[in-house]
């Protein structure tokens, strides 16, 4: 079988700046994968089968949804047998589910010999999740507007100490929308662009705080405390912190204090060169 590895990722920002009338959300983030992945196991087979570690899988998972919508685009029928090891949380705005689907989208290609493009990869991509194609993409660091899939890579590497909290719980993606809907937070879309470009711009400076913001705080924090006891335990400890994503997940940059996290708190440290 053969072995990839499938990258998690973090939303250094995330601004939500309106709502499509088909009931899609337009955003404006800066996605960037961080060294926590899940390993996936694939091999060809006579029909595809799908089995994850400690969760079951069933055929409206993201993998199957990638597999059925590489089938439609090339027009024949492609299995395979794929083992997942999850490493990365579910429910934790970190994209594990896309970025399965996208590692197995990428390997398929290679496997059947499909010689589809990039460009062709996000596209089926885009039919699975919203951020399928940003884990197609080879880069590090992409901007992502509208749907979220519409995707400006660049060239941004942080360095020194990260820290990632997950406090054991987790926000459903569509529950956390229908809180913005109902509370009615929205950034206008030029002030959302002036903030990621004063991100953008301290991140390449490489000097001081980072002024890291997600719009999904100001809805999720005051319903799942532990989101935000785990910000601000970042906080206290000196990091520039910002919750990923729909939650739940935090994220630390640039700190130089690990403390000792109490409760059912997961963590985990590296340090960026």
């Amino acid at each position: 079988m053969l072995r990839v590895l499938a990258p998690a990722k973090v939303n250094l920002g995330l601004w939500i700046t309106g709502k499509e009338p088909d009931g899609y959300h337009r955003l404006v983030t800066l996605f960037y994968k961080i060294p926590l992945y899940d390993e996936i196991w694939v091999r060809p087979w006579k029909e595809s089968q799908v089995k994850c570690e400690g969760i079951r899988s069933t055929s409206d998972n993201t993998v199957f949804k990638a597999l059925e919508q590489l089938s439609r685009y090339v027009g024949k029928s492609l299995c395979l047998k794929i083992v997942i090891k999850k490493r990365i949380p579910v429910g934790a705005g970190l994209g594990g589910g896309s970025s399965d689907a996208a590692a197995v989208l990428n390997v398929a290609n290679r496997i059947f010999n499909l010689n589809l493009s990039v460009e062709e990869l996000m596209e089926v991509g885009a039919k699975v999740g919203a951020d399928v194609p940003f884990f197609i993409l080879p880069h590090r660091a992409a901007i992502g507007r509208g749907r979220g899939y519409d995707l400006e890579p660049i060239d941004l590497h942080i360095e020194g100490e990260w820290l990632l909290i997950f406090p054991n719980v987790s926000v459903p993606t569509k529950g956390a929308y229908d809180l913005v809907d109902r509370m009615g937070i929205f950034t206008p879309p030029e002030e959302a662009e002036r903030k990621l470009a004063r991100l953008v711009d301290a991140i390449k400076r490489g000097h001081g705080s980072l002024p890291l913001e997600n719009d999904f705080e100001r809805v999720i924090l005051d319903r799942y405390p532990a989101i935000g006891r785990a910000k601000d335990l970042l906080l206290k400890w000196g990091w520039d912190a910002v919750m990923s994503g729909s939650g739940s997940s935090v994220v630390g940059v640039g700190g130089d204090r690990l403390g000792l996290p109490t409760g059912k708190l997961k963590v985990w440290f590296w340090r960026e060169l």
